[in-house]
């Protein structure tokens, strides 16, 4: 009987057990093989005269190799924003959803800002001005990006509000784009081998403000230079960092720390006596003489 017992074991368990692992381990020595996908997919853009075709991020799933939707781009624009006789907007694109250009006529500028999709519900609805003019910025009305440009318009970076700051748009009395002087400031660091170290960072002066009823939203445009990176701005609350001993406790006990702190003690930026004087100011910014229009206006069926 044991050894029937026995017998049984070996042909229901250990031999089928010992074949499983042999196919697993030949098979993962066979070179790979990719079969095409059959059925439904991703819908596939077919040329169409007059149009080009974009992959707008804002409709990327979340596999990056995939695009759910494409766009077909007009070549027709219009006129969204003025902000003197030579400096201007355009939308190309239809029905007030598109891709923005930045011109520029007095300098031959003229860029075209591929990294944010303007739909008509992301054209700022608030109050727009930017007398600054070597700092460019276009909020989208969701606060969930804002294209920037620190050398006049022939480049441009996305900037971002922090998801502890963003506010509805419609709390948003104006957004102000400013040039000012560089200010130069130190923090406490540490470096790879986790020394620390006092670093000396340059936050550009050139910068954008949402100037809430109760509130100011400042966008801190800073140069990595020790590391290498592109210059990035970022939007923060007034009255959620600054001057209060309250939040630098919070901060000293992690919170918001992923948003804030990019590395070392950076955060202590925002505590230094010349970084707020110039964003508690940010509300007495004078506006005169202006010669652009107070908003961006975009008329559906008025593109050519």
């Amino acid at each position: 009987m044991k050894k029937n017992l026995i017998k049984l074991l070996i042909c229901c368990i250990v031999i089928p057990g010992s074949l499983w692992a042999f196919i697993i381990n030949f098979g993962s020595n066979l070179p790979q093989r990719y079969e095409e996908t059959k059925g439904l997919g991703i819908p596939k853009p077919g040329p169409r005269e007059g149009y080009e075709i974009i992959y707008p991020d804002m409709i990327r799933t979340n596999d990056r190799h995939e695009t759910a939707s494409f766009y077909y781009l007009s070549e027709k624009r219009q006129v969204i924003y003025r902000y003197d006789a030579d400096r201007y907007l355009e939308l190309q694109g239809e029905n007030c959803e598109g891709l923005i250009w930045y011109h520029d006529q007095a300098k031959n500028i003229h860029t075209r800002i591929n990294k944010v999709f303007f739909t008509y519900d992301r054209l700022p609805k608030f109050n727009y001005y930017n007398p600054g003019k070597d700092y460019i910025g276009i909020p989208t009305d969701d606060m969930s990006a804002v294209p920037f440009s620190i050398d006049g318009g022939k480049t441009f970076y996305v900037g971002k509000v922090t998801s502890f700051a963003a506010k509805p748009s419609e709390q948003v009395e104006r957004f102000i784009g400013v040039d000012d002087s560089p200010l130069t400031l130190q923090f406490n660091d540490v470096d790879e081998y986790m020394r620390g170290f006092i670093n000396t960072i340059t936050v550009s002066g050139n910068t954008g403000y949402f100037i809430l009823k109760n509130d100011v939203l400042f966008g801190e445009t800073a140069f990595y230079e020790r590391i290498g990176l592109n210059p990035r701005q970022s939007y923060n609350s007034l009255n959620g960092v600054i001057n209060t001993q309250t939040n630098i406790n919070l901060y000293l006990n992690g919170e918001h720390l992923e948003e804030v702190q990019q590395f070392g003690r950076y955060w202590e930026l925002y505590y230094k006596p010349a970084y707020i004087e110039r964003i508690t100011g940010a509300r007495n910014i004078k506006l005169e003489p202006y010669q652009g229009w107070d908003k961006i206006r975009c008329e559906i069926g008025a593109e050519k």
